[in-house]
């Protein structure tokens, strides 16, 4: 099942990336510039035209490529075996605990936003470039609607581990199966929400390229957007404020870590005492659920911590979805497919983690290839 999916996501990531080469800088009139071309990886002269950042050097461009084309959706492909084997044993565990509905929600969020890697900008036949498109803005949904989704989920497992750990005995009734689905769906259906909204930034034209002698079909933008700029800045205020999450995490890890550390002191203490010392399978259970979590959510601080630096460094990194006038050749969104590449390999180490530190889901993940 896992190489049914990571295959036909591969073949469709790849068809739509390889179609996406080329784009058109669109005026602020909503006009289109034919004579400012831009030919997005294939490396010729080619001065900036982006007012957000200049032109990456010819080394720059070709790492740009690599990072783009090969390195990316590689770390996707194998991200994508990795969660979806993640959602077998996960479901085969069942959703009693909130601890695997979080977990079984990251892994499908990963694997959507892995899935959604997309392009825009399209040399062929007007019917396959417009095809081409409307799959361009499907995986584009998904990487921007799952990839913030999933973001959030962290911080939600913290949370739930913080109760767990400094709550326990009350745990039960604050944290129940139903209000961890509740949670866990509402970023979901906030970033897909905003989703349906950004695509209406954007219509299909297709036009003739004058520097290639060729039709090409193309997103530009629509007359929502020029109306409503304001929107967009406000948007990317949101997925900035997404460091807070970050922050939370990271400070929840260490309170979390802290408290794990004084209850085992507490209970090397009580060794002298056989019944006191003596740790229940319950105990054991609920300590090595807590680090596997703890290591999840440490590997996530640490990666997805650059997400602030379109705020802190604008120069330096950039949305091209939430500018006009994006130069695809530019260090700005080099820095911020390099970050993209940085979200992938957080996505996919969750299920080296789970292996890793769990030893009923890797009996579970066993079980799946030995013949019964």
């Amino acid at each position: 099942m896992a190489a049914i999916i990571s295959t036909l996501s591969t073949f469709i990531h790849i068809s739509c990336t390889i179609a996406y080469a080329n784009r058109k800088i669109i005026n602020n009139d909503n006009s289109i510039n034919n004579n400012q071309y831009i030919n997005k990886f294939s490396l010729p002269e080619f001065s900036g035209s982006s007012k957000y950042a200049p032109d990456a050097d010819h080394v720059t461009d070709f790492v740009h490529w690599t990072f783009v084309f090969i390195v990316t959706p590689s770390i996707s492909v194998l991200g994508i075996v990795g969660n979806t084997f993640s959602v077998i044993v996960l479901a085969k565990h069942g959703f009693r605990k909130s601890s695997n509905i979080l977990l079984f929600t990251l892994a499908i969020s990963d694997i959507l936003f892995m899935i959604g890697w997309g392009a825009g900008g399209f040399q062929y036949p007007e019917p396959s470039a417009r095809i081409l498109y409307y799959f361009y803005h499907i995986f584009d949904s998904l990487n921007w609607g799952s990839g913030p989704a999933s973001l959030c989920i962290p911080p939600l497992i913290t949370i739930e581990r913080l109760i767990a750990v400094f709550l326990p005995l009350r745990f039960p009734s604050i944290v129940t199966p139903r209000r961890t689905i509740i949670a866990a769906l509402i970023p979901n259906l906030f970033f897909y929400g905003i989703q349906i909204y950004v695509r209406t930034w954007f219509q299909f034209a297709y036009v003739f390229d004058i520097s290639r002698n060729a039709s090409v079909g193309i997103a530009i933008r629509t007359g929502v957007y020029w109306s409503q700029r304001h929107v967009s800045k406000a948007l990317e205020i949101v997925v900035n404020s997404l460091i807070g999450l970050v922050i939370f995490v990271g400070f929840g890890c260490v309170a979390i870590g802290i408290k794990v550390k004084l209850a085992a002191i507490r209970r090397l203490k009580m060794t002298n005492s056989t019944r006191a010392g003596k740790k229940t399978r319950g105990d054991h259970s609920t300590s090595r659920t807590t680090k596997m979590l703890l290591c999840l959510c440490v590997f996530y601080t640490i990666v997805c911590s650059p997400i602030s630096l379109s705020t802190i460094m604008p120069d330096l990194m950039v949305f091209p979805v939430f500018i006009e006038n994006p130069n695809f050749r530019s260090v700005g969104v080099f820095v911020y497919h390099i970050y993209k590449f940085l979200f992938a390999v957080n996505g996919s180490v969750n299920f080296v983690i789970y292996v890793a530190m769990c030893k009923n889901f890797r009996d579970t993940f066993l079980d799946l290839f030995r013949r019964k």
